[in-house]
């Protein structure tokens, strides 16, 4: 399943300050109802449809707030995807890289550029290069 090669690509990488992140993975249509440890806190989102990999992205305070943000203003990767149609497969997951402790946030971006390098989303970010 993609969702075990993704957190595993990541334990890989930051094998040594994995210890500061939480890793939560939910089906897109209960996240906005997910009360686990850390879901409000900075992060990573890494949305996945059909072992494809959409969206890549990060928030430097609220990770699952920005990722349901992308469904409700419907973010496209050129016109190929509208990530609205999201919602309507219940089989859509997101997984989450939060850190545990907000004052370790300068840690997201180096997750959300080396996940995007690495995964290769439907819909780029524009940001990483």
């Amino acid at each position: 399943m993609i969702t075990s090669k993704i957190k595993a690509s990541f334990q890989e990488e930051f094998g040594s300050i994995t210890h500061l992140f939480t890793i939560i993975e939910e089906p897109l249509s209960s996240l906005a109802a997910c009360t686990k440890t850390h879901v409000y806190n900075p992060g990573v989102y890494v949305f996945v449809l059909d072992n494809q990999v959409i969206k890549v992205g990060r928030h430097l305070t609220n990770s699952r707030k920005r990722a349901l943000e992308h469904i409700r203003d419907n973010t496209s990767g050129k016109g190929v995807f509208q990530m609205k149609s999201l919602a309507d497969k219940p089989e859509t997951k997101v997984i989450l890289f939060n850190v545990s402790d907000p004052k370790n946030y300068h840690w997201v971006a180096a997750v959300e550029i080396y996940l995007e390098n690495k995964l290769e989303p439907l819909i780029k970010s524009g940001r990483t290069g």
